[in-house]
């Protein structure tokens, strides 16, 4: 059978042939983009696809070429592409104006469906995406408590800033025991002192997470976590884990934030409804603004009165943003939430667990060194066997396995993430999944015994 080298280079050849518009544009996008692009994500070997447009679960490349799309932009479409309902509401809005210095009601409404349905949430800020929704919360902890220093989990991603950008794909040989994880910076130009106010916690380890937190009870403002790690794999918490973080937090005085930018999905009141702990801050982002750039952070009303410029006094945190709660995504979230009702979220995790449940018998029917993770309407393919509590464990994937999955689903009409991760929307259906299905049945049928 062939190794896996050259099912790559076939396959490479193929996508090729399917894509000269694609590859055409990459190599003229590289004479004015660093890397050809402005998104670390949209780069993948041997070079990435441009869309022409996108409709429903669908999109069409600048070659003609249709593909089923189930990665969604990232988790940031509920209703697959250009649903008309939202795009109504984006004409409406923008036709009377794109942005104003000033408020308008579009902000108001999609405030209080968010105070609505997460009990937790009492005031809503908005920003332009959910990395500065996280930049919002470490801030708000930080001067809520007084204390300089904040805690993440190894292997989560928040977003592209400094504080967060540590710890999430440490070397091995530099992340230290796992118990305790060293703070590794993520990236060039994070300065040390940065570095050294992030504490990196385990992850499902709640005896190692609360030996760091006592310790360090005087410094730490709080903590940030991901209900499911999404970047780290699809990592489910194991039960009590984030009861015990909850509990925690609240006896020695620090804040706790759920990032739910990409988990928010997971159910009507979002991860912390699914999972039934409360958090004092979220971050939110991706669904809630129908497809347009967006971003907000919510909570204690308490907390997030350090926003408030009506108060006597400077305001403690001043929060700009030109674009922030502009119109046009005020009017699209509005209308993707409206769309969101109970049963749509139902219908999202039924459709989720149809395809889960799926992919485990192929890789069992498969005899492969692989497994399936993800809740409600996220699902992560993982070509490892070892068992997935934590991020180094997620690291353990053949990621060579993982990027010539993803090629070999691009030249079959499939497009999800370059990690073998992807979700659901309200049109997706099972004549969507079966396809992936058989390209997964296919790929592995072709891939045993072979790596």
């Amino acid at each position: 059978m062939a190794n896996v080298m050259e099912i790559w280079r076939r396959e490479a050849v193929t996508f090729e042939k399917q894509n000269p518009g694609s590859k055409a544009l990459y190599s003229r996008a590289r004479e004015s983009l660093p890397g050809g692009n402005s998104r670390t994500l949209t780069y993948y070997p041997p070079f990435p696809l441009y869309m022409k447009r996108g409709e429903g679960p669908k999109v069409w490349d600048v070659d003609g070429n249709v593909r089923i799309d189930l990665f969604n932009n990232a988790t940031s479409l509920a209703h697959g592409h250009a649903h008309p309902g939202i795009v109504r509401a984006i004409h409406e809005a923008a036709s009377q104006g794109t942005a104003f210095a000033s408020c308008t009601e579009w902000e108001i409404r999609l405030a209080e469906i968010l105070v609505e349905r997460v009990p937790s949430v009492e005031r809503v800020r908005f920003s332009n995406s959910g990395t500065e929704a996280n930049i919002g919360a470490l801030r708000a902890m930080r001067a809520f408590t007084g204390r300089p220093k904040i805690a993440k989990f190894e292997g989560g991603y928040h977003g592209s800033f400094d504080d967060v950008s540590i710890s999430v794909h440490p070397a091995a040989d530099a992340a230290g025991d796992r118990e305790a994880p060293n703070s590794v910076p993520d990236s060039e130009g994070i300065p040390p002192e940065v570095v050294g106010n992030v504490v990196v916690l385990p992850f499902n380890d709640l005896e190692g997470v609360e030996r760091i937190l006592r310790s360090l009870k005087d410094e730490l403002a709080g903590m940030i976590v991901e209900p499911i790690m999404g970047g780290a794999g699809m990592i489910t918490p194991e039960p009590g884990f984030l009861q015990g973080l909850r509990d925690l937090t609240r006896e020695l005085g620090m804040v706790l934030v759920f990032d739910e930018v990409m988990m928010f999905r997971l159910g009507w009141s979002g991860a912390q409804g699914f999972f039934g702990v409360e958090p004092d801050l979220t971050s939110f982002g991706k669904i809630i603004g129908g497809g347009l750039p967006v971003g907000a952070l919510g909570g204690r009303e308490d907390i997030m009165a350090l926003f408030d410029p009506s108060r006597d006094g400077p305001t403690r945190i001043p929060h700009a943003g030109t674009f922030n709660a502009n119109p046009a995504t005020m009017a699209a979230g509005v209308a993707s939430m409206e769309l969101l009702g109970p049963a749509a979220f139902e219908q999202m995790a039924a459709d989720g667990e149809y395809l889960r449940r799926n992919l485990k018998e192929l890789i069992q029917s498969a005899g492969a060194k692989a497994q399936v993770t993800g809740e409600a309407s996220l699902f992560k393919l993982h070509f490892t066997d070892e068992p997935l509590r934590d991020s180094r464990a997620a690291h353990t994937s053949d990621r060579d396995l993982e990027r010539l999955f993803f090629l070999y689903a691009l030249n079959r009409g499939i497009f999800i993430n370059s990690m073998a991760r992807g979700c659901l929307s309200t049109v997706t259906r099972q004549a969507e999944m079966d396809p992936l299905l058989a390209v997964t049945e296919s790929f592995f049928s072709e891939i045993v015994n072979t790596h």
